[in-house]
């Protein structure tokens, strides 16, 4: 949806796939969509954060690691999209969201007691709740055996999930580039994943966090992370549906500076980032509570609590 522009563009002309509703080079000659660009530091900001958190209490396992460099990469590859309206940059924009998605999505297929059948499960929370602790600290977990040992699960099994999900991101990138290029068939394969990453962690939450305080934190945490998500959705539908009145609201009656609270892309944004921040802090805690329990286990031993800060104390976060 090109419009006439008020400044002349140092990217040259766009070729993207997706123009959104903002109108291009309105506000400067270097950024094509002035506030679904500077929007992504909602991004960057919560990388940054959560990265500086986790260190500052000990958490510092890889998988969380490379989540936030995936998130920062994430926020500048958006950025330079918003920025350029190029198809190579829209490219550094959507494939992270699908790579950054497969490492929270290794880290719950990866749960040993995601494997668990019910009768197993109902013996190991028999062992957890009479501190019935493992000493074998070398034994595995594989799916579907007889073990009662939840350490984690073989290796073999972990590099099949690895591989798989590597293999994912490879064929969706090939066929994104060269067969199907409409950018909903990103939206479904990024949906797909983030919806194996809630099922599979809502399981775990539910049959093996037992403590009522934890599991009420981690439901909140999580909750909150998906009505955040679930509302800068609703505000990206309604930008696409309703371009043209919103144009004309901002045009006619708002103008700048007050229109640019109307660009709802970049409210869809903000809210995605503020929510990432949730959903991620409940997967660490998560994470945290289904290995503190047994010797061997990364947390074993820890008391890593998630309290809530901030204004009404609405903000989540992990201390020790």
């Amino acid at each position: 949806m090109s419009e006439t522009l008020k400044h002349s563009p140092i990217w040259g002309n766009v070729t993207s796939t997706i123009d959104w509703c903002e109108e291009n080079y309105v506000q400067s000659s270097f950024i094509a969509e002035f506030c679904n660009t500077i929007s992504n530091f909602s991004y960057v900001f919560v990388s940054f954060y959560l990265f500086y958190s986790l260190r500052k209490i000990g958490i510092s396992e890889l998988r969380f690691k490379l989540t936030m460099l995936g998130l920062l990469s994430v926020g500048i590859g958006s950025a330079m999209f918003h920025m350029s309206l190029r198809y190579d940059c829209q490219l550094l924009d959507e494939l992270p969201m699908i790579y950054i998605t497969c490492i929270p999505c290794y880290s719950v297929l990866s749960e040993p007691l995601l494997y668990y059948t019910k009768s197993r499960r109902q013996k190991y929370l028999h062992m957890v709740e009479n501190n019935d602790e493992t000493t074998d600290e070398n034994s595995r977990l594989i799916p579907n055996s007889n073990s009662m040992k939840p350490i984690e699960i073989s290796k073999s099994y972990e590099k099949f999930i690895i591989a798989l999900l590597s293999g994912v991101s490879v064929i969706m990138t090939l066929v994104y580039y060269f067969f199907i290029t409409d950018p909903i068939f990103h939206e479904i394969c990024y949906g797909l994943l983030n919806f194996i990453i809630v099922y599979a962690s809502v399981c775990l939450t539910k049959n093996f966090i037992k403590d009522p305080y934890v599991k009420r934190n981690l439901m909140k945490s999580s909750l909150a992370g998906i009505a955040l998500f679930g509302t800068g959705f609703f505000l990206w539908g309604m930008d696409r549906q309703f371009c043209g009145e919103f144009r004309t609201i901002r045009r006619d009656y708002l103008r700048l500076p007050l229109g640019n609270f109307l660009e709802l892309h970049a409210w869809w944004h903000i809210f995605t980032g503020i929510g990432l921040y949730y959903i991620l802090t409940y997967l660490i805690f998560l994470r945290v509570n289904l290995h503190n329990q047994f010797k061997g286990d990364v947390y074993y031993g820890s008391n890593y609590q998630m309290r809530w800060t901030g204004p009404f104390k609405l903000i989540p976060k992990l201390t020790n």
